[in-house]
């Protein structure tokens, strides 16, 4: 039907309409066809060159031809527009889930309950991230703090990295000390301290879930290297802990921890002046019922900075120089003492 209507209005005049265009007019419901005024004698203006005239010019009234041009680009703008409107039809979105009765529980929407029960919270920190041994070193002592829910009882061991120990017996003969014997360990720690918010024996009596080891139950787990009578190893490992709480790396006294407003706690944590290198291992404990309910480790790094570092990273990397060097070290001072003295 477009079609028609376009052919229609630029369909070329027809003798029988008097060369006019036909428009295509609604009156009271039914259509009626009116031809246009075809332009008359008086629109043309004709001069031939016997009146004078040298060329021959004609003058259109353009009217009615620029009012159907009119007619037609508001038609064209209305369909753009209409197709225009017919394409911004906007999607409908994603229909939300209807509630369900009696069905299976969606998996992916959390349930308002938990059907378990969480873990207590324990959180632990430590002053110092690590140790620091340099050449003023005279031993340090750290805090431990913390948070955990009520109730419970805090237990903290500080061990420190394992290692092979070698114990020498030294025996008195014929008015000397000589070495008689020695026996080397395996999985020794280098430091082990425990401390406690109650009584350790109290707690360690209740079965405490087989984790937390007093001193005498952890050096009962460390393997020798030669396999001697029991009793043997049984002296050796007493030597053992001797030489260790002489140095203060096996604290014969457990320490104390510190709980206030019910939910903080607190410890002080002791390093001796001759604290072997290495990652030591804090963990805290939070007992319920002499059952280990929750657990939180914090690694702490210690070792040597500044000059001192360097000068024991040079003795093991390049040991042949660093002896040469301390003997050339020591003949020199020697000899600069020397005649010093003498020039007194």
């Amino acid at each position: 039907m477009r079609a028609s209507f376009l052919e229609f209005l630029f369909k070329p005049p027809s003798p029988a309409c008097g060369g006019g265009v036909g428009v295509l007019r609604r009156r009271r419901g039914r259509d009626a066809r009116s031809p246009l005024p075809s332009p008359s004698v008086a629109d043309y203006r004709a001069t031939s060159p016997a009146s004078g005239g040298g060329t021959n010019n004609k003058t259109i009234n353009n009217k009615p031809r620029l009012g159907v041009v009119g007619i037609v680009a508001a038609f064209l703008l209305c369909l753009v527009a209409t197709a225009a409107a017919a394409q911004r039809v906007e999607r409908p979105g994603p229909a939300l889930p209807g509630p369900s009765l009696g069905g299976p529980a969606d998996s992916s929407v959390p349930p308002s309950v938990p059907s378990a029960p969480t873990v207590p919270e324990l959180i632990v920190d430590l002053s110092q991230a690590r140790v620091s041994i340099t050449s003023a070193f005279q031993g340090e002592s750290l805090l431990l703090f913390g948070m955990f829910d009520p109730p419970g009882e805090i237990v903290v061991v500080v061990q420190g990295p394992p290692a092979r120990e070698t114990v020498l017996r030294k025996e008195r003969f014929l008015g000397l000390w000589l070495n008689t014997g020695r026996q080397s360990f395996d999985d020794v720690p280098a430091y082990y301290f425990i401390a406690a918010s109650a009584p350790l024996q109290r707690l360690l009596a209740r079965g405490a879930g087989g984790e937390i080891l007093s001193l005498d139950d952890r050096l009962a787990s460390i393997r020798p290297v030669r396999w001697r009578s029991a009793e043997e190893l049984a002296k050796f490992r007493g030597g053992l802990v001797e030489v260790k709480r002489r140095e203060d790396l096996y604290p014969a006294a457990f320490g104390q921890v510190t709980v206030q407003a019910g939910r903080l706690f607190r410890a002080e944590l002791p390093f001796p002046s001759r604290l072997p290198e290495g990652v030591y291992d804090v963990r805290a404990y939070l007992l319920r019922e002499g059952r280990i309910v929750a657990a939180v480790s914090r690694p702490l790094p210690v070792g040597k900075v500044g000059f001192n570092a360097q000068l024991a990273g040079w003795s093991r990397q390049e040991g042949t120089l660093y002896g040469i060097g301390a003997i050339v070290m020591a003949l020199t001072v020697g000899w600069l003492g020397g005649a010093v003295m003498r020039r007194l």
